[in-house]
């Protein structure tokens, strides 16, 4: 089994400094630019079901995500200036349930693999999405992506998950979790190990019968760390440069008195990837007083992410 070890000395908000969709002025190019832009969280994948019996897991590397966006770049710049961005939004809002942030991760890889492809800038051509996964008649999950790499002539299989995790310590796979403490990266990376990363061959409508040559995991978001942490220190699975940003205790009203509430902005839907300005108009002022405890949830704070969590601290005794 593979354990995460060494850590690498690092300040926090490094990668927050790293904002290349903010160059574009329609919301929908910026998020596309954002799930380009963004590396994956991992930079190995760790095996924390080492029974299973499957093939190896990768991950695409930094380097490789700052590949794609920069050879896409022009064509991100047409898609913010020209009506080219219609075809975007179309095919967006067009998909099942486009406000959902998973929906919408999985909309914006879809396009790009598909437009990006017919523009002769990535070698992927996308042979099946979706594919329904059954035991008998039951349905038991579905793979997200099926690709062919017409570069190095095989199939790929990529699982997309898309996180906003809050940390404590000691920093390890399972103690990044949601507002849902049952949802945490060590569990997202267990069951994809064991569910969707299982199949062998698929049954395509186009292509027939294919043989999946090659697993990837695509797991992207943000990642917050206690805002009262100045130590934290990258553990080596983990990206140096993943969106990180900070989260509050909603009881720690020293830290939130702090905070300019006049720039904070209730998040909503898929802008959790990135900020919508149009929305400030329609905002209500934030106010508390010094007995009422804030709101939980996402805020932008001067266009960067935090999140005010309601407890003390993020529940960690439930993890598995």
């Amino acid at each position: 089994m593979t354990k995460p070890t060494a850590q690498r000395t690092s300040t926090t908000d490094n990668a927050s400094t790293y904002t290349p969709w903010e160059q574009f002025r329609r919301p929908y190019v910026r998020d596309l630019a954002y799930v380009l832009a963004c590396p994956n969280v991992l930079t190995q994948w760790l095996d924390f079901a080492p029974h299973q019996n499957n093939s190896p897991i990768a991950v695409h590397s930094t380097n490789f995500w700052q590949a794609q966006f920069d050879s896409y770049l022009i064509r991100l710049q047409e898609l913010d200036t020209t009506p080219d961005y219609q075809q975007l939004t179309r095919y967006l809002l067009t998909r099942p349930s486009p406000n959902r942030l998973g929906f919408h991760f999985e909309g914006l890889l879809s396009f790009w693999l598909t437009d990006g492809y017919a523009h002769g800038l990535h070698p992927y051509e996308i042979v099946a999405s979706n594919v329904q996964l059954y035991q008998g008649k039951q349905t038991i999950g579905e793979l997200d992506l099926v690709l062919y790499n017409h570069h190095h002539k095989v199939t790929e299989h990529w699982e997309l998950a898309i996180k906003f995790f809050m940390g404590s310590a000691p920093f390890a796979p399972e103690n990044w979790v949601g507002i849902n403490s049952n949802d945490n990266l060590q569990r997202k990376m267990v069951h994809m190990q064991t569910k969707q990363f299982c199949t062998l061959w698929i049954d395509t409508e186009d292509h027939g019968r294919v043989k999946i040559d090659k697993r990837y995991a695509v797991i992207k978001g943000r990642f917050f760390l206690p805002i009262n942490n100045n130590d934290f220190v990258y553990p080596d699975w983990l990206a140096i440069s993943f969106p990180m940003h900070r989260w509050y205790d909603g009881q720690d009203k020293a830290n939130l008195v702090a905070l300019d509430i006049a720039t904070l902005r209730p998040a909503h839907y898929i802008e959790w990837f990135t900020k919508r300005d149009f929305y400030d108009e329609r905002q209500q002022p934030l106010l508390w007083s010094q007995n009422e405890v804030p709101v939980s949830g996402l805020y932008f704070d001067n266009d960067k992410p935090l999140v005010i969590y309601p407890e003390q601290e993020v529940p960690v005794e439930d993890k598995l």
